[in-house]
């Protein structure tokens, strides 16, 4: 029991029992070989929270986490149980859609900054509106190493951020760099 408890704590954030860092960089790692052994496509999100830093600032650490935990909860229930979802860090996220669709990438991003200007969350009875801006890069054969397609994502996500907050933006198809 004691070694299940330290394996799931090794694989999990600790806050919100999302896959963490690590574990994510790991099965990044398998879906990239697979990809390019098998072909296939999968589509990755850098996902990134819009006024975060407001909660955090106004209702402290215990308001920020309170949120944090609530955001894991609406990725988990908004994406069907093969997707990955992990927290990178601070107010960061990774989803992974495991079905390959392109097409689905964007309409599951949509639904994820909807989901996530719905919450209604308030601290101390003081209501936050939150948001998210979310970048998406395809993982598939030939689309380099993991830090870069991350690195493509969270390039994607920062365009959103620049084109108003609260909306999806693709990064460029690599192979036409």
């Amino acid at each position: 029991a004691l070694q299940r408890q330290l394996a799931y704590a090794a694989a999990h954030d600790a806050l919100t029992g999302l896959a963490n860092r690590s574990s994510f960089m790991r099965t990044m790692e398998e879906l990239v070989d697979q990809c390019r052994l098998n072909g296939g496509e999968h589509q990755f999100m850098f996902v990134d929270l819009d006024h975060f830093k407001a909660v955090n600032d106004t209702g402290g650490h215990a308001a920020g986490d309170a949120l944090l935990r609530r955001v894991a909860d609406t990725l988990r229930n908004v994406l069907g149980p093969e997707e990955i979802v992990a927290r990178l860090g601070g107010d960061e996220f990774a989803v992974i859609l495991k079905s390959g669709d392109a097409a689905r990438g964007p309409i599951a991003a949509r639904s994820i900054i909807d989901a996530i200007c719905n919450l209604n969350f308030s601290w101390d009875g003081r209501p936050h509106l939150i948001g998210a801006s979310i970048g998406l890069a395809p993982i598939r054969a030939g689309c380099g190493e993991v830090d870069e397609i991350i690195a493509r994502a969270d390039a994607a996500c920062y365009d959103a951020k620049a084109a108003g907050r609260g909306c999806v933006s693709a990064a460029p198809d690599e192979a036409s760099r």
